[in-house]
């Protein structure tokens, strides 16, 4: 049994082969299935598409997202016409990439779509699945349906002038879209960007303030965190204590003074925000195994060895 590869978000590298404006056309009591990922996003009017047994009604704002292999059905209706902006594309790069533009564009092989099967199953894009578990939604609303507009606008008009880099701008609006999409829609990466978030403040903090006389209190009242859940969500990403974070980033700052001969070991650990010379020292030997002495003396061995 095939397993599921899982993705990380890095690896998005999409491509956008067809772009077009979605009014009358539609295909009502004939399913349809598709090799790739189509998006189709309504800015007027309201439309219908069923996928399988779900039936949405869509209006402005909304997201359907076609997933590959998967029968669907869309219409409009008469009374009021919906819009869409809608795009055929892939997530990630695969060297087949214009198989499925020319399949598109012959229409013998493409009413093959409205058939009970698939044929070609070697240029079939998978669903992806990435960290912790997330899944694009097939349906949803916007939050910002003006700014997502204008993106879906900015790709169709790129797609109609065809310059010569116009997949790069296409490119560029696409990622914006799926930065929304995951944003609003994956709640447990929105609870770890909150984390993460509290984690990267007090690294810059102490990034530019790691040479005053700090305490943990200091930086959290400082960056107006709660000083115990600042604590705790450090400890739980960082997998150190915050207090052991800020040492080592002291003794690591340290260490790139010990070139600087005309300074002294006192003058150093005060430089770096130690409030003395022998507790700079004691700190220095947990973490590193040596005193800061013959750590700065291996160091100019190897300097002068280059």
């Amino acid at each position: 049994m095939h397993k599921q590869r899982i993705h990380s978000f890095d690896e998005l590298c999409p491509f956008i082969r067809e772009v077009g404006l979605q009014h009358q056309d539609s295909w009502r009591h004939k399913s349809r299935k598709i090799y790739d990922h189509q998006f189709l996003y309504c800015f007027k009017g309201t439309a219908n598409v069923k996928i399988l047994d779900r039936y949405y009604k869509i209006k402005r704002g909304d997201l359907i997202l076609i997933q590959p292999n998967t029968s669907h059905e869309f219409w409009v209706d008469e009374d009021l016409l919906g819009e869409l902006y809608w795009f055929h594309c892939d997530f990630f790069y695969y060297n087949d990439k214009e198989w499925h533009y020319d399949f598109y564009n012959d229409a013998e092989k493409y009413v093959t779509l409205f058939g009970e099967i698939l044929k070609y199953t070697e240029h079939m894009r998978e669903n992806p699945v990435f960290e912790d578990g997330y899944m694009l939604p097939e349906y949803m609303r916007f939050n910002n349906p003006d700014e997502v507009e204008y993106l879906f606008r900015r790709i169709y008009n790129a797609y109609i002038k065809q310059d010569d880099y116009w997949q790069i701008s296409a490119k560029i609006y696409f990622l914006e879209i799926l930065r929304h999409v995951i944003k609003q829609t994956n709640n447990k990466k929105e609870n770890g960007n909150k984390k993460l978030y509290v984690v990267n403040q007090i690294k810059a903090y102490i990034a530019r303030n790691y040479y005053k006389k700090l305490s943990v209190g200091d930086i959290c009242r400082d960056t107006g965190l709660n000083s115990e859940y600042a604590s705790r969500i450090f400890k739980q990403l960082q997998g150190e204590k915050l207090v052991e974070y800020l040492n080592k980033y002291r003794i690591a700052q340290a260490k790139k003074l010990f070139l600087e001969m005309d300074l002294n070991v006192a003058d150093i650990a005060d430089m770096v925000g130690f409030n003395n010379e022998n507790y700079f020292c004691s700190v220095f030997k947990k973490y590193e195994g040596k005193t800061p002495v013959k750590a700065r003396e291996d160091l100019l061995e190897l300097y002068y060895s280059l």
